[in-house]
């Protein structure tokens, strides 16, 4: 799956996004996440996250994707996906609940991919 964008009409001064998406049952043997959700955010400048193409891209990483197995290495690259199509800095944080009762919090920030970190 690819992501997508779509123009940002900047109608406002400042424009902040962040994405829900729900996520559960990313691994076939484990069930596991149980439940939860991954907050992407941040500042377009013109381009935005297309919604369609980025529910079927969280859920192309059910089941692992490519060396992709981990949970931790999912947000790891969907983080840095997303920073790479928008252009900009890019923040995801996750909230989950795994079986047998734990919860995993884990948040990652990504530059794109030859922008120098600290840049504005």
């Amino acid at each position: 799956m690819e992501l997508k964008t779509v123009p940002n009409e900047s109608r406002c001064e400042f424009t902040e996004i962040v994405h829900v998406v729900p996520i559960k049952d990313f691994c076939p043997i484990s069930h596991n996440p149980a439940g939860g959700h991954i907050e992407i955010s941040y500042t377009p400048a013109d381009r935005i996250l297309e919604v369609a193409s980025l529910r079927n891209y969280v859920d192309s990483y059910k089941g692992g994707k490519g060396e992709v197995r981990s949970m931790e290495g999912c947000i790891q690259a969907i983080t840095q996906d997303c920073a790479d199509t928008v252009r900009v800095c890019v923040v995801v944080s996750t909230d989950l609940y795994i079986n047998p009762l734990q919860g995993m919090r884990l948040k990652c920030t990504a530059f794109p991919n030859g922008e120098e970190k600290g840049a504005s």
